[in-house]
């Protein structure tokens, strides 16, 4: 196994076990081929299904790993759960960007539901790609 693939593997194992420790059910998910849902799922709200993707990685495309990790989701709400870290000199090691050492992203659909805790069958409002921004 390559380097960047233990680093994602141990980051995969991290977030499982970071989220049991603070009573989240998670657990990793098979990964392969058609049946590749993503790399953890946990269980919030009730029991509600969410589908994790864990990168760790020092640059991301996160609308395009948000899109391709919906898709194998199943239909499932998707976390991005992302490590950043970055050379530094002077260090040994790649160190996090301003100490924050993991964020999470999600989509707009993804983040109403999580706060107010909605049933997917909630319509939601999107931002048209016509409007024009407004600066309040």
């Amino acid at each position: 196994m390559n380097k960047s693939k233990q680093q994602g593997t141990a980051f995969e194992t991290w977030t499982r076990r970071a989220l049991n420790k603070v009573g989240i059910g998670a657990r990793r998910l098979a990964e392969g081929g058609t049946n590749d849902e993503g790399d953890v799922e946990a269980h919030l709200f009730e029991g509600e299904r969410w589908v994790i993707e864990c990168k760790a990685t020092s640059n991301l495309n996160i609308q395009k790993i948000l899109g391709k990790a919906r898709r194998k989701a199943n239909g499932a709400p998707v976390l991005l759960v992302w490590k950043r870290l970055v050379k530094v000199a002077g260090k040994k090691t790649r160190q996090p960007v301003d100490n924050e050492r993991v964020v999470v992203v999600l989509g707009w659909d993804d983040f109403i539901r999580l706060v107010l805790n909605a049933t997917p069958s909630v319509e939601l409002a999107q931002p048209s790609d016509t409007e024009e921004e407004t600066h309040d």
